[in-house]
């Protein structure tokens, strides 16, 4: 029972990309246009958590709570529990609330599952090999997507005449997420010395790049250069890796140079206010919502509805885009200034707790928080942070890191 975890958790991993989209396997459906109750994601994390629960109980309920609070990466998250709590008090719908928070609890009761079956090296390098497998399919349909102009999953984004690829995403923006995760997470285990370099991996690389590059998702591409620096300064004492970016920056300029869509669409990032786009008026909107109610907020889970009714005269007529694409104006405008201080302390402690592991699991921990900081990044160009059960996923990876003791074996 204890090895299944081998499987169940990079299984979540894997099933990830198939719940975002709009319409799958048809006639298989999820989504708001044609809900479901049962989703490939929703079954990840039944498994995952009716196998977490039998853990529980098998390491023993009282001594498994004890190792679990005395771990600092618990506490990172009670500060947001504690603004939803608030907001609640002044929710302008207090049941969305509601069931907002208990979605959070499953997602967090998620992560202890991950803590608790992630007790082997295996575990977390399967993880990352799942995620770059499943990024590598999903930018091979993304690219047949951009060259045959058929969207195959629910429809992608045509902007003047620009082709933004989905792949199996509902969004551009979650596509060029999860490339980046991959990408990013790559990189750097290829740069510790965790992984090895070979023509397979190099071209799946290739492949990802250039799916990334027809998401025309700024957000995606900035994330991605934001993270290449900080892994080529944390990596300076490695003589390769300076060569390594600058043959990626040299690559990066090519396709700026010799694809004008992608160059006109990187030109839109220097036209100030106008480069938000319809994020102008849903930030004003969100902000308004923060200066009325600094404290606790609209409530959680309230923004879209906000933005539709007593705020919907700071939105034009004309802009059907009400869902926020920005999560420090969706977490301030939903919870307040008790829900900013929860969203920092919460990457605050994650980072420090992950930056400290010096065993041999330490580049697995750095890989864990770049991909946090991936979703972080780019939930501010398309605004899902606590609500990417990915972001759950990789702090219950951490918080296993950190509850094991570093004396105890990872190859066992």
């Amino acid at each position: 029972m204890k090895r299944w975890g081998d499987w169940i958790i990079p299984l979540f991993f894997a099933l990830v990309p198939w719940d975002i989209s709009k319409v799958l396997f048809p006639p298989y459906q999820s989504g708001a246009e044609t809900p479901t109750s049962l989703t490939f994601l929703r079954i990840g994390m039944i498994l995952l958590l009716a196998w977490g629960a039998v853990r529980f109980v098998q390491l023993g309920i009282g001594e498994t709570l004890k190792r679990l609070a005395g771990v600092p990466l618990i506490w990172a998250v009670i500060p947001l529990f504690i603004a939803v709590l608030v907001s609640l008090t002044t929710s302008l719908q207090s049941q969305t609330t509601i069931n907002e928070g208990v979605r959070l609890l499953l997602l967090f009761a998620v992560g202890i599952s991950m803590a608790l079956g992630a007790d082997r090296k295996t575990v977390f390098d399967r993880v990352f090999k799942v995620i770059f497998a499943m990024a590598t399919l999903t930018a091979i349909i993304g690219l047949a997507q951009y060259f045959s102009g058929n969207w195959i999953w629910g429809g992608g984004i045509n902007i003047s005449g620009v082709r933004r690829v989905n792949a199996s995403f509902i969004d551009p923006n979650l596509f060029a997420r999860y490339l980046n995760i991959s990408i990013l997470g790559t990189l750097l285990l290829l740069v510790r010395r965790e992984w090895f370099l070979n023509i397979g991996t190099a071209l799946a690389l290739l492949i990802q790049v250039a799916a990334l590059g027809v998401t025309f998702s700024r957000t995606g591409w900035l994330t991605l250069l934001i993270g290449i620096v900080i892994i080529a300064i944390s990596s300076a004492k490695n003589r390769r890796t300076p060569w390594s970016i600058l043959g990626l920056g040299g690559v990066g300029a090519i396709a700026l140079y010799l694809i004008p869509s992608i160059r006109i669409r990187f030109e839109t990032l220097f036209t100030g206010m106008s480069a938000l786009g319809q994020r102008e008026h849903l930030i004003k909107g969100g902000w308004a919502m923060f200066i009325e109610d600094p404290l606790t907020g609209v409530g959680l889970g309230n923004f879209q509805w906000a933005i539709e009714q007593p705020y919907h005269y700071l939105v034009p007529w004309s802009d059907a885009v009400t869902r926020s694409h920005t999560s420090l104006i969706t977490v301030a405008a939903e919870m307040g200034i008790l829900g900013l201080v929860s969203m920092f302390v919460f990457l605050i402690i994650i980072a420090s707790m992950n930056l400290r592991v010096s065993n041999q699991m330490n580049s697995f921990a750095q890989a864990m928080l770049i991909s946090i900081f991936v979703v972080w990044l780019s939930s501010q160009g398309e605004g899902r942070f606590f609500e990417d059960p990915m972001v759950w996923a990789f702090w219950g990876l951490s918080l296993a890191i950190q509850w094991k003791p570093w004396g105890e074996s990872w190859n066992g």
